[in-house]
């Protein structure tokens, strides 16, 4: 099983969090009810079987947040590595692995 974490790295209003995300798909994996509240950081945590198809469609989606970068923590619950990916206008900024 993996867990993904998406974060923001700075405040965005409750309109952008809302946009960011639709944009990033996660209506469609989350299992609770998103409820942005005022000036936050995005945040959104979801747990599937495989990652890599959610990690490059956040990737991509950041393309439509010119501007704005995101945190990606990728855990993987069997060997309890944690892969941490910084994004920013479609481009993958850091990737690095940690044992956790």
């Amino acid at each position: 099983m993996r867990v993904i974490t998406i974060k923001s790295v700075e405040v965005l209003d409750e309109a952008l969090q809302i946009e960011v995300h639709y944009c990033f798909g996660m209506e469609q994996h989350t299992d609770y009810v998103f409820k942005p509240r005022g000036e936050e950081l995005y945040s959104a945590t979801i747990v599937m079987e495989e990652s890599d198809h959610v990690i490059k469609q956040v990737r991509e989606a950041t393309e439509s947040c010119p501007g704005h970068e995101f945190i990606l923590d990728d855990l993987d619950m069997d060997s309890n590595i944690v892969t941490t990916y910084r994004f920013k206008n479609g481009e993958v900024l850091e990737k690095k692995s940690n044992i956790s």
